[in-house]
């Protein structure tokens, strides 16, 4: 049995009649003439005129076959097995939901074909296969939040048709598991045959997060059947560049910083890959650095340009490699967050004026000419005022004496922590082991602390000072310090510390005093890190503050405390990303808005916090930058960069894949799509292409006699 899809164009044959109008206009029209006797040539002249005759008949069919089969390719022709044609009930028609994969990597090229055309095709032709008007079908666009592209099961086939062809790839990964869901939800609302079609080039890194998804069964309805297209001949070669970063955190006006790409040879081959930055200072100052490197098969390598901070403010990197089939990860964009001076945060309950005091020695180290040509802007505040304090505004918060904190405040250094801050500790007078208790209850079963202080020794009336006397100095915590500074501060002593408890072993113990107990430790939570100092710089207890050795520390500790996830600030197409920094309300006066690099504003959210605001970028679809604006200002501004795992085009094992659905319970089967023009069969064999491919020939047929008839 044939289907038609679309019957309405058999109106179309009408157009029947050109062929034989031009038939008959172009007939000889008969005259008389008047020759000499030559009644030889009577007999000739009769044969010619029938087979010119049979010629013109023979064209006409031709040109007749080609319209008809024009006319029919456009009505969408579909042959149905008689056993499925005689399907009369509503609960025996077909419902078949496509899961599309819209990922990143379905943006290769090969042979100039994108991967989504081909796979747009192949998903034409599975919906080319259902009868229109009976069966019903759905699409859902596997991205990072898929999608249907209707609400419901329709049988709206041309419909489907005409969203099909407006779709176009992400930038983003897909997640498989959601996009399964969802189809299973669709349908769960049909009572007959159920079939789910993914369409995929089934990269592996892409369908690794979807194998470990026990819940399949109970997403999909019961006999519920899922196709594998896999379409063939996707390329698996790949030049990609990932993750930018800058190093320092945030460089001052004036110093230099780093920026970086890496670079990875996905192919099997050494390349030869040029790349190049540009870098734009403001608005209007830039400049274009190039390097060209040797990659071997699967290798990775890391690029670094240099460049001078001019004054505070952004400065953005984006870094590029020549195109080739994937082009979506040949760029790479960096936000860098510049500033005049560095901003710090000391708390402590004593008096910063008062000699001898932790604050009085923290606020001189980190600020000793106390003028604006210090790198850092130190302020001090009191515990009680931690609660109400936006810490997100500091690059490193040092604590010296306290009092008893409260909940509140110790939840706000344990959150200022998880968020990416850097704290250090210092153990000094006052209740230390409450205050540290505290924060290790409030962080959790995760755990804040290196160790827990267990008791407060004194010796300043030992024959021997307590001195430190070992320590990590190559770590970046003290590779600044020369064998003549660390001689130094073997020379400090120590009266009074906190003894250590037993470290925790994701503590990284970083100096130890000359009994062998632990001095000074770190300890990651979250995306910071808290470093606790048995010690404290007030006079009572050590003469660590009276040394230059702590000025420099101090400093080194201010550069150094920001985690490595903050150096740099990164995120992947269709993920929320919001923006750190907190704004003035004032700064809103109803022009804060996020745009791109072309001035085009995007969608965003703010959310009003006390005097500050904040906002967030809303699912932003393709990489570049993105920038906070305030009027003319640019306020802030981020990264957006294509996953690094879109990069690898390796293919899952169809067969691991297929194995893992059937273990859950669910039928599969796998078609091969090759290209763009292949059929993937559903209930129906599609006649379309057939009908053209019959027109072309009939034409083809025509130009042939009458290019050999003219001879």
């Amino acid at each position: 049995m044939i289907s038609l899809t679309t019957p309405l164009l058999l109106t179309g044959l009408t157009l029947l009649a050109l062929p034989v109008i031009a038939h008959l206009v172009n007939r000889h029209s008969r005259q008389t003439l008047i020759f000499p006797t030559i009644a030889l040539l009577e007999a000739v002249t009769a044969k010619h005129a029938r087979l010119s005759r049979l010629r013109r008949l023979i064209l006409l069919l031709l040109r007749m076959l080609a319209f008809t089969c024009i006319v029919l390719a456009f009505t969408r022709p579909v042959w149905f097995n008689e056993g499925y044609a005689n399907q009369s009930h509503a609960n025996d028609t077909a419902a078949v939901v496509l899961v599309l994969d819209t990922s990143a990597s379905t943006n290769q090229r090969i042979d100039g074909v994108s991967i989504s055309e081909r796979m747009r095709g192949t998903a034409k032709q599975t919906l080319d296969a259902l009868r229109s008007g009976t069966d019903v079908a759905n699409i859902v666009l596997a991205d990072s939040a898929p999608q249907a592209m209707f609400p419901r099961l329709t049988a709206n086939l041309p419909g489907l048709q005409n969203e099909l062809s407006q779709f176009q790839p992400s930038q983003e990964r897909a997640n498989f598991s959601t996009a399964l869901g969802i189809a299973g939800k669709l349908l769960s609302e049909h009572t007959g045959k159920r079939d789910i079609v993914v369409i995929s080039d089934m990269q592996a890194a892409n369908w690794s997060d979807f194998l470990g998804n026990d819940a399949l069964s109970e997403m999909l309805p019961k006999g519920t059947r899922v196709r594998f297209a896999e379409i063939k001949g996707a390329a698996r070669e790949n030049i990609a560049l990932h993750n930018p970063q800058h190093f320092p955190s945030r460089p001052l006006a004036d110093q230099t910083c780093d920026v970086t790409v890496q670079i990875t040879n996905y192919s099997n081959q050494t390349k030869q890959v040029p790349v190049t930055v540009v870098i734009q200072q403001g608005d209007n100052q830039e400049t274009t650095q190039s390097q060209t490197l040797s990659l071997s098969a699967g290798e990775q390598q890391t690029v670094t340009f240099g460049t001078t901070v001019p004054a505070a403010g952004l400065l953005t990197a984006t870094f590029s490699i020549p195109n080739d089939d994937l082009d979506v990860d040949n760029r790479a964009y960096l936000a860098v967050e510049t500033s005049a001076r560095l901003p710090v945060l000391v708390v402590s309950d004593d008096d910063p004026q008062q000699p001898g005091t932790a604050a009085y020695y923290m606020m001189r180290a980190l600020m000793p000419r106390d003028d604006q040509t210090d790198p850092y802007a130190a302020e001090h505040i009191r515990s009680r005022e931690l609660a109400d304090k936006p810490l997100e505004q500091y690059a490193a918060v040092f604590v010296g004496y306290l009092a008893q904190l409260s909940v509140e405040a110790a939840g706000a250094i344990v959150n200022y922590v998880d968020a990416g801050g850097g704290v250090v500790f210092f153990c000094g007078d006052g209740p230390v082991k409450e205050n540290l208790a505290a924060l290790q209850v409030t962080a959790g079963e995760r755990g804040l602390l290196p160790w827990m202080p267990e008791e407060r020794v004194r010796f300043s009336r030992q024959p021997e000072p307590l001195r430190i006397t070992s320590g990590r100095w190559q770590s970046r915590w003290f590779r600044e310090f020369d064998e003549q500074s660390q001689l130094a501060v073997s020379q400090i002593h120590f009266n009074q510390v906190w003894a250590a408890g037993v470290p925790d072993p994701n503590a990284e113990v970083l100096l130890m005093f000359s009994d062998g107990r632990p001095a000074l430790g770190s300890r990651m939570f979250g995306r910071g890190q808290l470093v606790l100092a048995g010690f404290s710089p007030d006079a009572t207890s050590s003469d660590l503050g009276k040394h230059g050795t702590f000025v420099a520390w101090m400093q080194i500790l201010a550069k150094s405390l920001r985690p490595e996830e903050e150096r740099f600030r990164n995120s992947p197409p269709g993920k929320t990303y919001d923006f750190p920094q907190k704004f003035a309300l004032e700064s809103a006066d109803g022009q804060l808005r996020i745009q791109t690099e072309d001035g085009i504003a995007v969608p965003s959210r703010t959310t009003t916090l006390a005097d500050r605001i904040s906002i967030s970028l809303l699912e932003p679809q393709t990489s570049g930058i993105y920038r906070v604006t305030d009027g003319d200002r640019t306020l802030a501004a981020v990264g957006i960069n294509v996953d690094p795992r879109e990069s690898d085009l390796e293919a899952i094992n169809i067969d691991r894949l297929q194995g893992f659905v059937a273990s859950q319970g669910v039928e599969t089967d796998l078609q091969i799509a090759g290209s763009w023009e292949s059929s993937l069969e559903y209930t129906g064999r599609p006649l379309w292409g057939n009908c053209l491919t019959l027109a072309m020939c009939a034409i083809g047929c025509e130009m042939f006699l009458l290019g050999l008839w003219r001879r």
